[in-house]
């Protein structure tokens, strides 16, 4: 095996650096979010079924609450997470 980074990872990883790299996952990790609260947006917005960590079950098309149970590590999607809650106590629903 070779060593350095390319020697630990799995066959077929991708390895970003710098600026770019960080820029690509933040993108990514907001997609992501936004892929999730798609089909919740619009006159014909479908209630999610979102389980918490304490096994409460919620049914919901509010956006925000489906953000707010979600366990976000990521900090961009994280800075969404934030905003969607502050956005939801200025105006409400």
């Amino acid at each position: 095996q070779a060593a350095g980074l390319g020697g630990m990872l799995k066959q077929g990883h991708q390895s970003m650096e710098g600026l770019e790299g960080a820029t690509i996952r933040n993108v990514e990790a907001c997609r992501e979010i936004s892929t999730i609260t798609r089909t919740s947006l619009g006159p014909n917005g479908m209630n999610k079924l979102v389980v918490n960590h304490l096994g409460r079950i919620i049914v919901t098309s509010d956006c925000a609450t489906i953000v707010k149970e979600l366990e976000i590590e990521h900090p961009a999607a994280k800075m969404l997470q934030l905003a969607a809650e502050a956005q939801d106590f200025e105006c409400g629903d």
